[in-house]
C-alpha cells in the first residue's frame, strides 16, 4: 500500500486536469524503480509517465476527447470515428503474440475504426531485447541466451535452437515481421536488426498489427516524446532512425511529439486555455530536465 506522502508527491508532479484519469491511486501500475526499493518513481520530474498521464490523462478527462482523438487518429495516417476509449497503461492480451510476460503501454486509444498504441518517451532510449542481456542473478548469471544475430543457434539456458530465443519460448514476433518491415522470417541476419532499442518499436508495431488482424480496425504505433534535441529520442526521430524501417521504408512507429500533441487538443477543444496551461506544465518539465541533462 503506497502511503499518503507517496500519492502526495505524485499527485503534485502530474496536471492538475489529469488527475481524474487515475481510478485508484493505490492500485494504479506506478513505474517503480526494480533495482532498489521498488519504491514508485512518478513523483519524479523527469518521469515519463508522469508525462504521459499529463497528456493522455488530460486527453480522457476532456470534454473532447473524441474529438481529439479524431485528431491524433489523423496525424497517424488512420479514420477517425467514435465511440473512443483511452487506457492508461495498457496491457496486451498474452494469448495476442504468445507473450510470457505482456507488452504493456502507456495509453492505447481505441476507437470505432481505429487503435493507437502509444509509448512514451522522456529521457530514457527505447527498450533493449532482454535475450542480448547478461541474466544479472542466479546461477547463470552473466550468460547471454542470444549472441544478437537472427541465425540458428542454441540458448544456452534452455538449450531451445532457433534463430530467436523468443520465438523458441513461443513468442510470436517474427510471424509479424515479415508483414510489417518485409523481412524474411527464414533468412539468417547479422546482427538482428532487433537486437538493441529497435526491439521495443517493432514489438509495439507487432502489437498494433496484430490489434489490427483480432479486432477489424486499422491501427498504428505511436512514440510520443518531447521534441528537444537533447533527448534520444528526438535525435532518433531527427536522424529519421526511429525504429526499423517498413518494408515502405516509413516509421513502424509514428513520432508525435508532445508539443504538437498538445497543440492539436488545443486546436479541437472547447476550453483551449486548459491546453495552453499544459503546454506550459509540459514545457517547464523539458526545461528541468534540459538543466538536469547539462549538469
Amino acid at each position: 500500500m503506497m502511503s499518503d506522502a507517496e500519492i502526495s508527491g505524485i499527485k503534485a508532479n502530474l496536471f492538475p486536469e489529469s488527475h481524474g484519469a487515475i481510478s485508484d491511486w493505490h492500485s494504479f501500475p506506478w513505474h517503480r524503480d526494480r533495482r532498489g526499493a521498488n519504491r514508485a518513481q512518478t513523483h519524479k520530474p523527469q518521469s515519463s509517465q508522469a508525462l504521459a498521464i499529463d497528456v493522455f490523462g488530460t486527453i480522457k478527462m476532456s470534454e473532447d476527447c473524441g474529438e481529439i482523438l479524431d485528431a491524433i487518429a489523423s496525424a497517424c495516417g488512420l479514420p477517425g470515428g467514435g465511440p473512443w476509449s483511452i487506457e492508461l497503461e495498457w496491457s496486451a492480451p498474452k494469448e495476442l503474440v504468445g507473450e510470457l510476460t505482456s507488452t504493456q503501454v502507456d495509453a492505447i486509444a481505441v476507437g470505432g475504426r481505429s487503435i493507437v498504441v502509444i509509448e512514451a518517451k522522456f529521457t530514457e532510449p527505447g527498450g533493449r531485447c532482454s535475450q542480448t542481456k547478461p541474466l544479472g542473478a542466479g546461477t547463470n548469471r552473466g550468460v547471454r541466451q542470444c549472441n544478437g544475430n537472427y541465425a540458428i543457434q542454441t540458448n544456452p539456458i534452455n538449450g531451445k535452437r532457433d534463430r530467436c530465443a523468443l520465438t523458441a519460448k513461443g513468442i510470436r514476433y517474427w510471424e509479424s515481421i515479415p508483414a510489417i518491415f518485409g523481412i524474411d522470417a527464414n533468412a539468417d541476419l547479422t546482427p538482428c536488426p532487433f537486437a538493441l532499442e529497435e526491439f521495443q518499436w517493432m514489438r509495439n508495431a507487432v502489437i498494433a498489427h496484430r490489434l489490427a488482424n483480432t479486432q477489424g480496425k486499422l491501427a498504428a504505433a505511436v512514440a510520443a516524446f518531447p521534441d528537444s534535441i537533447e533527448f534520444p529520442t528526438a535525435k532518433k526521430v531527427r536522424a529519421r532512425t526511429l525504429g526499423y524501417p517498413t518494408e515502405s521504408g516509413a516509421f513502424s512507429v509514428t513520432p508525435l511529439s508532445y508539443q504538437s500533441i498538445v497543440a492539436l487538443a488545443g486546436s479541437c477543444s472547447r476550453n483551449p486555455e486548459i491546453w495552453e496551461r499544459l503546454a506550459d506544465w509540459v514545457m517547464k518539465k523539458i526545461e528541468f530536465a534540459r538543466r538536469s541533462s547539462a549538469e
